[in-house]
Parts: C-alpha cells; sequence; structure tokens
C-alpha cells in the first residue's frame, strides 16, 4: 500500500513539473488576476446538479437492493468526493459505500457491488462521449482513426458484457478455450468479480434512465469546461465552445485515470493544459484555467462532503477497518479507475 501511494505522489510530482517547467508565470498571474470569476458561480450549479444526476443514477442501480432516497445517495456521493480529494488509493469508493451501507442498513458488499457498476458505467460513457467527440469535431486524421478503433472496441465491449450476463457460463466456456490456462485463471477472478457487481444492474428495469442519466452527467461536465471558458474569455480570444469543452473534457478524464495523488493534482493541470492548447491557447493562459478548473472541481465538493461526513456521523477508522473485508468479498478487482471530472 505504501509503494502505491508513494508511485501515485512521485506520478503526481512529475506530471506537476511537466505544466510548470516551461510556464511564463508573469502571464500566469495576469490571466488569473484577470479573469471573470462570476462565470464560475453557473459553472459550480452545472457541477451540482451533474452530481444530482449521478446520485440519481446511483437510486436506479441500488433500486433492486432497496430504494433509498436520492438525497441519501448525494450525501454519500459527496462523501466519496472528498475523501478521494484528501486520501489516497481511492478510499472514497469505500467510504462512499460504506455511507450509504451505514445509513441505509444494508450489505456493504451490496453496497459496494452498486460503486463498481456506477465506475463502469463512467468507463462505458466515457468511451462514447470519445467516439461522439470524433466523429463531430474535426481532428487529425490520425486521431481520428484512433477514435474509431476506441469506437469499435466499445461496441465489442458493451457486445462482451451483454453475453457474459446473459450465457455466462458459455461466455466463461470460450474464455477457456481461447485463452492460455494462466491467463485464464486471472481473468476468471476479474469476471467473478464483474458478475457480483453487473448482477444489481441485470436485474434493473431502468436501463433507458440509467442510459439518459449517464450521457447528461456528460454534457453537464462538458457545460462546466464550456462556462469556465468565458471567465478567461476563451471564447472571444481564440474561438473555442461547446465542442472544444467537450475534446478538454475527455482528454482531462482520460489523464484522471492515470494513477496519482489524491485530488488528481499534476495530472488535471497538465492534461487540461494541453488539451487547451490543441486550439491555440497560450499554454500560460491554459494553465491558469487548469488550475482555477481544478479548484473548481475540488474545493467546494470537498468541503460539501466533509460536513456531509460530519452529519452522517461517520468515523474514518471504522471505514478503513471494514476495507479490507469488502474488498475479498466483493473482489478487488472490481473498482475500476475512473474519472470525477
Amino acid at each position: 500500500m505504501k509503494i502505491r501511494v508513494a508511485i501515485g505522489l512521485a506520478i503526481s510530482a512529475v506530471f506537476v513539473y511537466l505544466a510548470f517547467k516551461d510556464v511564463n508565470f508573469d502571464e500566469m498571474l495576469h490571466a488569473l488576476v484577470n479573469a471573470n470569476y462570476r462565470w464560475l458561480f453557473p459553472a459550480s450549479v452545472a457541477m451540482l446538479l451533474s452530481h444530482w444526476f449521478r446520485a440519481l443514477r446511483w437510486r436506479f442501480i441500488m433500486e433492486p437492493i432497496k430504494p433509498v432516497k436520492v438525497g441519501s445517495l448525494f450525501s454519500a456521493l459527496m462523501i466519496g468526493y472528498a475523501s478521494n480529494n484528501i486520501f489516497p488509493l481511492r478510499l472514497g469508493e469505500f467510504l462512499r459505500a460504506y455511507a450509504i451501507a451505514k445509513s441505509q442498513n444494508i450489505s456493504k458488499t451490496s453496497a459496494f457491488a452498486t460503486v463498481v457498476v456506477d465506475r463502469l458505467l463512467d468507463i462505458l460513457s466515457l468511451l462514447l462521449v470519445l467516439a461522439i467527440t470524433v466523429f463531430l469535431y474535426p481532428m487529425p486524421q490520425n486521431i481520428k482513426n484512433w477514435g474509431y478503433a476506441v469506437s469499435v472496441a466499445t461496441v465489442g465491449l458493451i457486445v462482451f458484457m451483454v453475453f457474459l450476463m446473459e450465457k455466462t457460463d458459455a461466455t466463461v466456456r470460450l474464455l477457456e478455450k481461447i485463452m492460455p490456462g494462466r491467463v485464464f485463471g486471472i481473468v476468471q477472478k476479474v469476471v467473478r468479480s464483474f458478475l457480483q457487481g453487473f448482477m444489481v444492474f441485470k436485474k434493473s428495469e431502468h436501463y433507458l434512465s440509467i442510459l439518459v442519466l449517464s450521457l447528461a452527467v456528460w454534457f453537464l461536465y462538458a457545460v462546466v469546461v464550456y462556462l469556465s471558458f468565458f471567465a478567461f474569455n476563451f471564447t472571444e480570444n481564440y474561438g473555442v465552445g461547446l465542442y472544444e469543452s467537450l475534446v478538454v473534457l475527455v482528454i482531462i478524464s482520460i489523464g484522471l485515470m492515470i494513477p496519482s495523488s489524491p485530488g488528481f493534482v499534476g495530472t488535471y493541470h497538465w492534461f487540461c493544459m494541453k488539451s487547451l492548447s490543441l486550439f491555440g491557447i497560450p499554454e500560460s493562459e491554459a494553465l491558469s484555467f487548469a488550475v482555477i478548473s481544478h479548484a473548481l472541481n475540488t474545493i467546494p465538493f470537498t468541503i460539501v462532503g466533509l460536513l456531509y461526513f460530519w452529519k452522517e456521523n461517520l468515523h474514518l477508522s471504522d471505514a478503513v477497518s471494514e476495507k479490507e473485508a469488502v474488498k475479498q468479498a466483493a473482489g478487488p478487482e472490481t473498482l475500476p479507475d475512473s474519472p470525477d471530472a
């Protein structure tokens, strides 16, 4: 565990260095001083609404286990976000499951399974948004080709997941035939963990609602980026709009999958800066935007999450003590890294 934490911190340190090493700090300061921060208020409202939609989607995922009010799920979601911004190793996901399990008196393993489903949906949604971005935005052909390949892979992954849920035994037997024994042993563990999480989703009758809410969440994320453009006058000076905000969002989200320190320090800033530079925005101004955008995404909702943590009378030591038991029951491979945009 200590090694993983150290690696994450080291990766963040590298990206912080890469982000700041060639920046003109006078230009960066000028951009920060002259920004119109009033635009951050509607951006914060859009971000808050996206979190509420995520909680609503979680309610549909949770429904086969127990009907839960959106407000309770929103509280647990904010606790998870705050914890991920403070603690290493995605501890927030376990705290999120622990919080809802404790408040609703349900199995912690079942609660964790719904978090697994939620995170996998995030990854699939990101891949779909990436595909949409590639088809709509006039990117260089080599990037388009890569996007087409990702789109095909996404469709293939969705088809595989459907077969795995509906024809589990036949799919597992097929995997056993085409894979070496040692590889199949590893894959079998992942498949078992995957199925444990997705049994919740399999029983749901809200597929369309979950799909619409997933896309709505990512659309609102793009709106947050777009509104933040106005704070730095990027729309007027560089002609960036909603499509460009979607491109920036996708690139940042891919960068956030890289292991890093709590709060994605460094990785967020570098990928945000580099994505903005695609549209001719100077790196000093782009990094100013990245600093403010990162703060907008972390500080307010960390405070909200900590308030909910205090309100729910949770104790970090209790949640940590449950972590290993939940991982062993639900499967340590079930929780993929996915972005909290």
